[in-house]
């Protein structure tokens, strides 16, 4: 399973199911849980030059307050997952950790924002070197952004990192293992 630090926002169970933190309630997790797979499907719909469907934009708020108000959280999480891409929501009958595991492991490298960073190294252990000095500035991006009130906007970043820090880290163990080279490819 692919590496994944989401930050005391969920964990999960022995049967990969969310569950709640030692600061945030069942609930919120699971809220937490739906906002973090509909900002993987931003990401994907951003790769594909794809508009943000007015769901996101309209409803999900309002769903997202139902789950953490302890409302039919299988429902709504039904109903998130078939607004989403079709590469998450054919994972919509796995286990929530099996499912925030592949879709961390569908994030490339060029998805990332910093994806230009990697583009004129020529060795492994260079890319490996500024992978791990970057996940380590997502990272403490990541803690300020705890740190703060939770506007929207801050809300929004904070899962972008998270997104961003998970793949990357991802990503750099691939490239310690040589499963990863320099332009990106994994080996075969």
């Amino acid at each position: 399973m692919s590496f994944l630090y989401l930050f005391d926002l969920m964990d999960f169970d022995e049967n990969g199911k969310v569950k709640e933190t030692k600061g945030v309630t069942l609930s919120q997790a699971r809220s937490n849980f739906l906002y973090l797979v509909s900002k993987y499907n931003q990401k994907f719909l951003k790769e594909k030059k794809l508009p943000v469907p007015a769901f996101f934009k309209d409803e999900l708020s309002g769903l997202l307050t139902f789950v953490e108000l302890g409302r039919d959280y299988e429902l709504i999480k039904k109903k998130v997952l078939s607004a989403c891409l079709p590469r998450i929501s054919a994972l919509s009958n796995i286990n929530e950790k099996e499912l925030i595991s592949s879709l961390n492991s569908q994030v490339t490298l060029d998805d990332l924002d910093f994806a230009d960073k990697f583009r004129d190294i020529k060795n492994t252990l260079q890319l490996e070197y500024i992978m791990t000095t970057i996940s380590g500035k997502i990272f403490d991006k990541i803690f300020a952004l705890r740190s703060q009130p939770m506007s929207k906007d801050n809300k929004s970043k904070l899962y972008k990192e998270i997104i961003n820090y998970n793949a990357l880290v991802s990503a750099t163990a691939k490239v310690r293992e040589d499963n990863l080279d320099v332009k990106g490819d994994v080996a075969g």
